[in-house]
């Protein structure tokens, strides 16, 4: 790359930790040695720590935001023609600062702007707005250049404003989980079962868990493994207290938060995954498509882009005990059928979700502004 003239990049959003579907894939593009050959990156780390409450307010998010709002600015100042690239929010609060930093650019730097919907609630946002502050987020809209979305039922959360909406699916790295690895699962015990995400009530974990307690009762031979971070300790012990009272320690068994290669072992040792989420910003989950790539058929719901991810290869559910039950049920007794979603699975996320395919659709959309 000796000799190539480099364009201009502020990178905004939010980066591990918390570990999250945005903050894994805004990670992935940040890393890519691709992106950095051909832009002067400047990254702005937008993370937060209460992501069970996004929308809340404190004292240190207005001081995050005044101080992202004000570095934006400055950068749009010094450097050459930028380009914002902004993870854009889907609370009241962070969309008027993402707006500020939109106009910023445009007004200081002359630059481009590309936000990056990570989700499914920025139109809801918009609408809850009213007065003066929808009227500066409606003419912030209006100066972007590309709004990206992860499928293509997401692009109405523009509301119309921005001209241009590119749909650009989220991607892991395709070695994360070889060819080779999938379908090296045990044979033998019972069908096991893999919740991957983090355990919060929206997330449907604790549908899955009385599912699962059912099914056990009725004498499936099934396996529940939870691998995740607890949100809500109160919660998460009234859950404890469910599985002990029905004598599911054995069946039901949480694992903490995993990464690397003990999270990708609980995917090898699967033989299904579920994830019945009613998550209102759902959009693209990440462990999802990892569940691809290990061969895993799914099981989740009709949230954000979900349906359009799993359609040849899972099984879309209501997010209620038994809808969760009856796919669960189906799959358990039907050993052809789990494997041949199983396959379609990782054939699937070869063709169209590995990480190479996300970063070079996103820097191919920079190239040509």
């Amino acid at each position: 790359m000796a000799g190539v003239k480099k364009g201009n990049l502020i990178f905004v959003g939010p980066l591990p930790p918390p570990i999250l579907g945005e903050s894994i894939a805004l990670q992935s593009l940040y890393k890519s040695e691709k992106l950095h050959q051909r832009y002067k990156v400047k990254k702005i780390n937008l993370s937060r720590k209460d992501f069970e409450h996004p929308g809340a307010l404190s004292f240190d998010k207005l001081l995050t935001d005044s101080l992202a709002i004000l570095y934006s600015g400055f950068l749009s100042a010094v450097m050459k023609n930028p380009i914002l690239y902004i993870s854009i929010s889907q609370t009241k609060m962070g969309l008027l600062r993402d707006c500020v930093m939109i106009q910023a650019c445009k007004l200081l730097g002359r630059g481009k702007v590309v936000t990056h919907l990570h989700g499914n609630n920025l139109g809801g946002t918009i609408d809850a707005t009213s007065g003066i502050a929808q009227k500066f987020i409606i003419n912030s809209l209006k100066k972007i250049d590309v709004g990206i979305v992860l499928g293509g039922k997401l692009a109405p959360n523009y509301r119309g404003y921005v001209d241009r909406v590119e749909v650009v699916s989220n991607g892991i790295p395709e070695d994360f989980i070889l060819k080779d690895e999938v379908g090296q699962r045990k044979k033998t015990g019972p069908i096991s079962l893999l919740y991957l995400s983090n355990l919060m009530f929206e997330k449907g974990y604790v549908e899955l868990i009385k599912a699962t307690t059912a099914l056990v009762k009725e004498g499936h031979n099934l396996r529940l493994d939870l691998v995740g971070g607890i949100q809500n300790e109160t919660e998460f012990q009234e859950v404890k207290q469910y599985i002990q009272t029905n004598d599911m320690e054995e069946h039901i068994q949480y694992h903490g938060l995993k990464q690397g290669e003990e999270k990708k072992r609980f995917f090898l040792e699967s033989d299904m995954m579920a994830l019945p989420t009613k998550y209102k910003v759902e959009g693209q989950p990440m462990s999802i498509i990892e569940g691809m790539a290990a061969g895993l058929p799914i099981i989740s719901s009709d949230r954000g882009i979900i349906a359009e991810l799993i359609k040849d290869c899972g099984v879309i559910i209501e997010p209620t005990v038994e809808g969760v039950k009856s796919a669960i049920k189906n799959l358990v007794t039907d050993d052809a059928e789990r494997l041949r979603l199983g396959k379609v699975s990782r054939d699937t996320f070869e063709a169209f979700y590995t990480e190479d395919k996300y970063t070079d659709s996103l820097i191919a959309i920079f190239d040509e502004l």
